[in-house]
């Protein structure tokens, strides 16, 4: 699915192809440097926002050109005026949104652990 990515430079267009409560798997343009501090903002029902930290960085060349894949670990997730810290509520909240993401058509997975 379609995710707005923002990081402390620039922001970007990528594709969120996995979700969990306690990270997403992101397809990038371009590579982003473990550490970095970034938000990923998926434009469903509402907007929720992703605050996450970037875990690790592959690089695949596919079709003459350069993708980049993206796992980050969720410290919080912002949806309307509240948000999701908690290991057990961003997990619910995933699930709760998982209908949404399914709905718009996107065949984004449910990880375990996408920043493992």
């Amino acid at each position: 699915m379609d995710a707005r990515v923002i990081t402390p430079k620039t922001s970007f267009w990528a594709v969120a192809t996995n979700i969990s409560g306690s990270g997403l798997e992101i397809q990038c343009p371009a590579t982003v440097n473990p550490k970095t501090k970034l938000m990923i903002a998926l434009q469903l029902q509402e907007e929720f926002v992703f605050h996450c930290t970037v875990i690790w960085t592959l690089g695949d060349f596919i079709d003459g050109r350069w993708v980049y894949r993206v796992g980050v670990k969720t410290e919080i997730i912002a949806f309307k005026n509240t948000s999701a810290a908690s290991k057990k509520e961003k997990a619910e909240l995933v699930q709760k949104i998982l209908p949404q993401i399914k709905a718009k058509g996107s065949n984004i997975g449910l990880a375990g652990s996408a920043s493992a």
